[in-house]
Order: C-alpha cells, then structure tokens, then sequence
C-alpha cells in the first residue's frame, strides 16, 4: 500500500503540474524545496543534534552558483553542482571541530558560522552587498531558457526526487542506523567501544547534509533570479527545525509533514512577514502539547485514543463476576 501511495503521488507531481495555474505550480516548487532543506537537516537531528545555521550553508550553495553565471558565465547546471560541493566542503571544514561539541553548543556554533557568512555576504560588493545578485539566470534545456512555472518545476522536481531518494536510501542502510547510535554522549561513547569510528560517521552525515542544502539553495537562487543575505536569514533556520519537528523526527516522512503544511500554510502568510515565524511557532507549541511524537504520529495516537475508549466504555467488572 506504501508503495502505491508513494507512485501515485510520484504520477500526479508529473502528470498534473501542466494542468495548473502559475500560483499552484510556484508552491509546489517552494515545498519541493524545502523538503529537501527539511530532509537534510534531519539527517543530523536524527543523531542528536540540532542546527539553526543551515541557512548558511543554503547562503553558500546560492551565491556559488550566482556568481558563477552572472560574473563568470558558466552554466547553471554546473552551478548547481558547484553550489553543493562550495556547502560541503565548508561542512566539512567546520564539522571536523563542531561536531565534537553537543547540545547548545553545537547550536551556537553553526548559527554563528551562519551570521558570519551573512555578514560576509553584505560586507562585500563582490556579492553584491546588502543588495544582493540580481538577474540570476534560470538553466537552458535544448537551447531554451526555463522562464516558466513549468519549466523549472520539473528541473525542482528531478532535484528533489533525486535529493530524497540518496536520503531515504541513507536512512535506511547500516549507515544511517549508526546514526541513531550516536544520539548522546553515552551512546556515542558506547559506539565507539565496538570500534565504530563515530567522528567519521557524523562528519560524512553533516557533510551529505549540507551538500543537498547548498545543492537546493543554488537552484532556489536561481529560481527566484535574485540572492540576498536578508533572504537567508536565522529565522529560515528555524523555519526548517519547525518543519522537521511539527513533522516528527520519529520517520522519515515525518519533516516531508511538516515542510508540506507549513509551506503551505507560509505562502498564504507571504504578506505577514516576520509574523509567519510567529504562525510557525504557535503551530509547533500546540503540536507539542498535542501530539509530541508530531504529525507522522498521528495513526498512532488515534488509535491509541480509540483503545482508551473503548477500554472506558466497558461496564465495571463487578464481585460476583469475579
């Protein structure tokens, strides 16, 4: 049943997008995108650490490609390339010390490595400064530019579907349950007793994260033919921690939940600003308090609510029965 859930939905993002509006396919492409962003964050939440500096990496992976087709006219499609290898080798740079810390630590250190690069962005006119890059180029195919909606669904799509499934396919290999293993000190500690090289393995993990990051990022630079340091800010970072944890960490379609929704739910806010944050929030508290194991757990806890009533709605046992 899974799989035929999963191939009809894979023929209606094919057969479908042809048959809908400008707006419709703009959303479809913003929620392809930030799956992935999504999906790849939860390849190191799922081992116990939590970013808020992926936007950074995201920044490094759209101003890569950026400046390679406007300044140095190479093609996007390598651009695209380029952008995920610029994010990944920074990952892997800053991972080798980071990734030592845990906790909030951690967290403070990829968020300032994020504010650094914004700053760096902005400070410099060969980026563009404050104003960002404008006229971003979109790919050619055949000899025509994808100007459209349409066009460059489908270049989105072909990204996404290959993202997801090398992250799916990770997930589920010895590999990414190893990285289960190493969601605590003690269990790290306990990992690298059956000499398993723990440090290797996260590193290889943040590094695979933040390619797809800086892969996507490139593509949604050129999408939107404009990069700028306020559009990779820290609240998209937390927009991404937001999707994977309303979603729930308990699966791996539990942030493919939440990005849906919430991008959803994002682009009929576009108008609010900062105040989506804000909405973001809100939903994520009252999922907490609701239903902590996030949307992916929902079965679960109908279920479970369905045994409890039923359970409640028998008669007492009485003495006699007994």
């Amino acid at each position: 049943m899974k799989a035929a859930a999963l191939a009809a939905v894979l023929i209606a993002l094919v057969a479908l997008p042809p048959l809908a509006e400008p707006y419709v396919l703009h959303v479809a492409i913003v929620v392809l995108i930030n799956v992935v962003y999504a999906e790849a964050l939860y390849v190191i939440m799922r081992m116990g650490y939590l970013s808020f500096g992926h936007a950074g990496y995201i920044a490094l992976g759209a101003y890569t490609s950026a400046l390679l087709a406007t300044k140095l006219d190479v093609s996007v499609w390598l651009g695209f390339l380029a952008g995920g290898a610029v994010a990944a080798v920074f990952a892997w740079l800053l991972g080798m010390i980071t990734l030592k810390l845990r906790g909030i630590y951690f967290s403070l250190s990829v968020f300032a490595f994020a504010e650094v690069v914004n700053a760096i962005f902005r400070a410099f006119d060969v980026f563009g400064g404050p104003a960002g890059i404008a006229n971003v180029p979109r790919p050619m195919f055949f000899g025509t530019r994808l100007n459209s909606h349409l066009g460059f669904y489908y270049v989105v799509l072909a990204a996404a579907l290959v993202s997801l499934v090398f992250l799916y396919r990770q997930a589920s290999t010895r590999f990414g349950f190893t990285l289960l293993a190493l969601r605590t000190r003690d269990t790290e500690a306990l990992a690298e007793s059956v000499g398993i090289a723990t440090a290797r393995y996260k590193t290889l993990a943040f590094v695979a994260s933040c390619f797809f990051c800086g892969l996507m990022g490139a593509i949604h630079g050129h999408y939107l033919r404009f990069v700028s340091p306020f559009v990779f800010t820290f609240f998209f970072s937390t927009d991404l921690v937001i999707f994977n944890m309303v979603g729930g960490l308990g699966s791996f379609w539990g942030p493919v939940a939440g990005s849906v929704l919430l991008t959803a739910l994002g682009e009929q806010l576009f108008a609010a600003g900062y105040y989506k944050s804000l909405v973001y929030a809100v939903v994520l508290l009252v999922v907490i308090l609701v239903l902590p194991g996030g949307l992916i757990d929902l079965p679960r806890a109908r279920e479970a609510s369905a045994e409890r009533r039923l359970r409640w709605g028998k008669a007492p046992v009485t003495t006699a029965e007994r």
